[in-house]
């Protein structure tokens, strides 16, 4: 392929890839982490710039980015997901870019294809499409991860300050933008350890690089450790590290939403494999198997890191480590490329099944509503909400995303309030958090408190067994009142109860 053809084509996978991503960007709801980002970046600018040295705070800078963003282009669904938007598809590029450098080693026509390759696999896979489609940092911190990633590899190679430094700002981003990314400093520093003495020549820069990255983390390493001496229930469960790397192959092979069987990632490790084959054969001279090691690092260390951190802090979810997902669609490509030595045809099918495998996860996420549906929840409640019904929020933190959805319904009518909000706003309350060992009694007590002088109760619930595992709420509500109707929304439901005059 000319140099003006693989141009044109990643011209062509880049708009497929905006495509994918702008398609139904607003067909779902906001979920609450996306109503939180909104909320975070709304903070007062002290109190914003304060998380970045808060315990327990995760995406600071992301808060910060987010702010003047929504401030210029304003906060529905549309405009607050298209930041994410943006930064999913200028990972294709990034992705190209940083395969053509790993695989330079490789003959020209293998180099090209490779990097063509694992452009379209970043364009089309569903995991990456799903987080381009969220209001939330993950399409973000991959970006930066990419980022980091070459310009360390340039600066290992070339030696010049200026990659250096966009390394330390990128990376230190990254942390910033979400935590768990700072586990890529340990494979970058097994990856200088296991690649090419040309790399290790430039040992000065290296360690001045991260003895620079040090210092933005020592505020974050300030709370991290001491929470990490300590064993506590974090409201995850607990994944052991077998579950945990099927977790991360079925979700990065097939998305959030896979409507195949998940052993259809077997068709996925056999591609890993016969990349890492391709990559071994790669001459010890030169690069010295750099690309080897740099996509088995940092495809491998993250994961077994942040699975010692579980041991203590059970939080494992997938997302976590969507900044280890370009390594994997990297080795893919090569796996693809690795086959095509053998038999072009084969690496055809190889392809097309891969992409087929893609399309019809796509189409599953596209088609299947996930997130909860608190736009309709809400729409329903204030459309039949009299002024004097009291809205009961279990869990609490529901309240938010109904706030939300409020001022979008006001927007949507030309700043015209519901009826039931118009002088004021609505009566609400908070559903009561029984799980840390509330008995029966206290529940009933409080809930009757909480309901004087209300004739009718809306109850919005959403993932009540965080808060109210043993149903002790809708358990009164069900005694002491009269179920009127009943609404069901995609993770939410909605409760109208009718009380008795007391």
């Amino acid at each position: 392929m000319s140099a003006r053809g693989r141009r044109w084509a990643l011209v062509a996978v880049i708009g497929l890839a905006f495509a994918l991503r702008v398609i139904g960007l607003d067909g779902q709801s906001l979920w609450r982490d996306e109503v939180d980002a909104i909320r975070f970046a709304q903070f007062p600018l002290p109190d914003l710039l304060r998380t970045f040295v808060t315990p327990g705070q995760n995406g600071p800078l992301y808060f910060l980015l987010l702010r003047p963003w929504l401030s210029l282009v304003g906060q529905s669904e549309f405009a607050l997901r298209f930041l994410s938007l943006f930064f999913g598809v200028l990972a294709v590029p990034l992705t190209y870019r940083l395969a053509r450098e790993l695989f330079s080693s490789l003959p020209q026509a293998e180099r090209d294809w490779a990097s063509l390759l694992a452009a379209i696999l970043a364009a089309t896979c569903p995991y990456l499409v799903w987080y381009g489609q969220e209001g939330k940092m993950y399409s973000l911190v991959v970006t930066l991860a990419l980022i980091s990633v070459y310009c360390y590899l340039v600066a290992l190679r070339q030696g010049r300050w200026y990659y250096w430094l966009a390394y330390v700002a990128t990376t230190t981003a990254a942390f910033y933008v979400h935590l768990i990314a700072a586990l890529l400093i340990p494979a970058q520093v097994l990856i200088f350890a296991l690649g090419s003495w040309d790399h290790r020549a430039r040992w000065k820069p290296w360690v001045a690089s991260l003895a620079v990255l040090t210092l933005p983390y020592l505020p974050l390493l300030a709370w991290q450790l001491p929470a990490l001496l300590q064993v506590v229930d974090t409201g995850y469960r607990f994944f052991p590290l077998n579950e945990m790397l099927l977790s991360l192959l079925a979700d990065y092979g097939l998305g959030v939403a896979p409507p195949v069987a998940v052993w259809a990632v077997v068709f996925f490790v056999a591609l890993l494999a016969a990349g890492l084959l391709l990559l071994i054969q790669v001459p010890k001279t030169g690069l010295r198997r750099t690309a080897l090691w740099v996509l088995l690092c940092w495809l491998v260390v993250p994961p077994l890191a942040f699975f010692l951190i579980t041991l203590r802090r059970p939080m494992f979810t997938t997302r976590y480590l969507i900044f280890v997902l370009p390594a994997y669609l990297l080795l893919l490509a090569a796996g693809v490329v690795a086959v095509g030595r053998r038999s072009r045809p084969v690496a055809a099918l190889s392809l097309a099944a891969l992409l087929a495998l893609y399309g019809w996860s796509l189409w599953g996420q596209a088609r299947t509503p996930l997130k909860t549906d608190f736009r309709a929840a809400t729409y329903h409640v204030i459309e039949r909400l009299a002024p004097e019904d009291l809205v009961l929020f279990q869990i609490p933190y529901g309240r938010h995303s109904f706030d939300y959805y409020v001022e979008r319904w006001s927007d949507l009518h030309q700043g015209k309030l519901p009826t039931p909000l118009v002088g004021g706003s609505y009566h609400w309350a908070e559903g009561l958090y029984t799980n840390a060992g509330m008995t029966p009694d206290e529940a009933a007590q409080q809930m009757a408190d909480t309901t004087d002088k209300s004739a009718v109760v809306w109850l919005v619930a959403t993932e009540t067994s965080m808060w109210d595992a043993r149903g002790l709420v809708q358990g009164w509500l069900d005694e002491h009142a009269t179920l009127a109707n009943q609404a069901e929304f995609t993770r939410v439901t909605v409760y109208r109860y009718l009380l008795p005059a007391r």
